[in-house]
């Protein structure tokens, strides 16, 4: 793995903070990466006793360190190597994407489930997917090359270096193969086999044009995979189906429930038209959800209160009464809802009295 910051085993705790229940301290010399440098996620480990929580020019750890003491240094190797396959998987992506379609990557950012890359035009997801994968198959040689900001400038580089690596005194390409060059001061496989599968998880048209994409690489993708892979076995089983199956049988149930709905829809609507012939003044009734809206619909010419069976909520139909008071009600006794009549609709933890009340006005 490629990283440019020395290997400590012990350093010194040159400050610590203790601001809003948070502990701080800073390190002479600090060998752990700082979070969101280069778009990725950072080092964590131990500084002695302490676990480090996040970093930055100060690293919050989760206790206190006393000042000017020697503590050992402790940085979660796995977790960087995981990191460098995250980051070498979006250079190669990136890569295949503007060789593929001549889309650039103008955002780039690592958390830590997936990773973004923010692109500024359209591609084929399963095709940049395929191709990515391939270079990582290939197994290309990864290397590091430190140059001077005069010697950058005659490498072909994918992306144009910014103001301030041109003002450095040194710049860290990152090569691989003879696919992509870029430059880059985050971690990064030795070759491209380590990173093992890229998966492209999801995609969306965000602001400004852009398409953004998440994947998953190395450990991350084979977590995607296993989550996923349960999920569809479990839905098999609930389905009674093997997974090959499973869309179908969920397509057919999909179908049956949409005539069951639609059947049970006509049966609420011929219900609500009895009921609307016999409802007479101030009846409370209880009734589920489709036909108190099918009722409520046919009568509004008369007062009457619809409890929703197994809710505390209740539609009233109160024509020719005065809103004000019915909504004013309804706040004197902390009930939430309303409406601009001659239907309301509220939500009571004791509708009764509610009820009671309104029968009142």
């Amino acid at each position: 793995m490629h990283f440019t910051k020395p290997e400590l085993k012990t350093a010194k705790i040159k400050n610590y903070i203790y601001k809003n229940n948070h502990h701080y301290v800073e390190l002479d010399p600090n060998p752990f990466y700082e979070d969101n440098a280069g778009g990725q996620i950072g080092d964590r480990g131990n500084i002695g006793e302490a676990r480090v929580l996040y970093v930055s020019d100060l690293i919050e750890v989760d206790r206190a360190i006393p000042t000017d003491s020697e503590v050992e240094i402790m940085i979660d190797e796995e977790r960087r190597f995981e990191i460098a396959r995250q980051h070498t998987a979006q250079h190669i992506i990136s890569a295949a994407i503007e060789k593929m379609y001549g889309a650039k990557t103008v955002g780039f950012h690592m958390g830590e489930e997936d990773t973004t890359v923010d692109l500024d035009k359209p591609f084929d997801i399963e095709k940049v997917e395929a191709f990515s994968n391939e270079i990582v198959l290939s197994n290309l040689n990864v290397e590091e090359i430190i140059v001077s900001p005069d010697e950058a400038s005659k490498y072909d580089l994918r992306k144009d270096l910014s103001e301030k690596a041109l003002k450095s005194g040194s710049i860290r390409l990152i090569k691989i193969g003879a696919f992509d060059l870029n430059a880059c001061g985050g971690f990064h496989v030795s070759s491209t086999g380590e990173i093992g599968l890229i998966k492209i998880t999801h995609s969306e048209r965000v602001k400004g044009g852009f398409v953004r994409i998440w994947f998953v690489a190395g450990k991350r993708a084979l977590k995607d995979y296993d989550l996923k892979s349960k999920m569809v076995y479990e839905s098999a089983r609930i389905f009674d189906a093997s997974w090959v199956d499973l869309k179908m049988r969920i397509q057919k149930c999909m179908d049956e429930l949409k005539e069951k709905n639609s059947s049970l829809k006509k049966s609420s609507e011929t219900i609500a038209k009895y009921m609307a012939k016999d409802l007479k003044p101030f009846d409370i009734l209880e009734l589920d959800e489709s036909i108190a809206s099918f009722l409520t619909r046919i009568r509004q010419d008369i007062p009457y209160i619809i409890k929703i069976s197994n809710t505390n909520n209740i539609v009233v139909s109160f024509p020719g009464y005065d809103k004000g008071k019915i909504v004013d009600l309804a706040k004197s006794l902390n009930i939430k809802g309303g409406g601009n009549g001659p239907i309301y609709r509220f939500s009571a933890e004791n509708p009764n009295r509610f009820i009671d009340e309104l029968k009142r006005l």
